[in-house]
């Protein structure tokens, strides 16, 4: 007697609900960190901080220093960790200082609202 497979439904298959979905998801905080970078070209600081954390992140120059040139940024960047953001910065940015790092764990329901 031979064997015939088994199959499984569609329904069955399906299952899957956005709940299971979003619990499947990785958590992430909004990481706010000021960054300072030489120059005093908020052009050129805004594409560095876009190559080193992406074009979702948010930035805003808060500071410039003519003296010794350099400006500051605030960031807001969606990411796993600090140190994922601090991470992408040290290893894209040489000379940039670090100054006030702030982080908000987005929970599942807040990001559902949004």
């Amino acid at each position: 007697m031979q064997s015939q497979p088994i199959l499984a439904s569609s329904r069955a298959a399906s299952r899957c609900t956005p709940a299971t979905k979003l619990a499947q998801q990785p958590a992430l905080s909004l990481v706010t960190i000021d960054v300072t970078v030489p120059g005093t070209s908020s052009a050129s600081g805004r594409r560095a901080l876009r190559k080193a954390l992406g074009e979702g992140s948010r930035l805003f120059a808060i500071d410039l220093d003519k003296r010794n040139e350099c400006i500051t940024f605030r960031v807001d960047v969606m990411a796993r960790s600090v140190g994922d953001v601090v991470g992408a910065l040290a290893g894209a940015l040489r000379r940039a200082t670090i100054g006030r790092v702030h982080a908000v764990h987005v929970t599942h329901s807040n990001a559902q609202h949004h």
